[in-house]
């Protein structure tokens, strides 16, 4: 099952390189792919420049505070929002190249154009140009597209709204709204 994981297991951002992180990915074809996905993208304004690293492993070492307050080292390893820590899980997931348009799933029922413009408009991201809610696919949550004017403005927002908590108007438990990249053209 190796061959279908994508999975992400620890980020360290480094201290001696400002605005560079290592990430370690559960192999060597996960490595391939995130190289071939993400490198020479845009976030941010600044170009994604992803490569292999001289170190076979993170060594979690001292972590530190990063300006947002956040620490400089997170293991993923145990996550349940990683998609691909199982043969199951993985074999559901169809890696995508990155795209203007988000593919959006496990979010409320009733979830609007209006309520992903407040999420936006909350986290400091750019609002998506078209919302589609595609109906009666499940009764349990609601999924759908979300449209940018570019690739990097869905990048971004990747980075920000996937695993966002969204409230459960009829239960205690929040939604965690997931991301993917869509092969659709356009959310309309």
């Amino acid at each position: 099952w190796r061959r279908n994981a994508a999975c992400c297991r620890q980020v360290k951002f480094m201290k001696s390189k400002p605005g560079a992180a290592m990430v370690e990915m559960a192999d060597g074809y996960a490595v391939d792919r995130a190289i071939t996905h993400l490198n020479n993208n845009f976030m941010f304004g600044q170009k994604l420049n992803v490569c292999v690293s001289k170190q076979q492993a993170i060594m979690p070492g001292q972590s530190y505070g990063l300006e947002d307050g956040s620490c400089s080292y997170k293991d993923f390893s145990g996550s349940r929002n990683n998609r691909f820590s199982t043969p199951e899980q993985a074999a559901k997931n169809r890696i995508q190249h990155p795209s203007n348009v988000l593919h959006f799933f496990n979010a409320p029922l009733e979830v609007t154009e209006e309520n992903f413009y407040e999420i936006c408009d909350e986290l400091g991201v750019k609002r998506p140009s078209s919302v589609k809610v595609f109906s009666g696919k499940s009764e349990r949550s609601s999924s759908g597209l979300l449209e940018w004017e570019s690739k990097s403005d869905a990048l971004e927002t990747l980075g920000f709204l996937n695993h966002y908590q969204m409230k459960n108007p009829n239960g205690p438990y929040p939604y965690t709204l997931k991301l993917c990249f869509s092969t659709a053209q356009h959310a309309s």
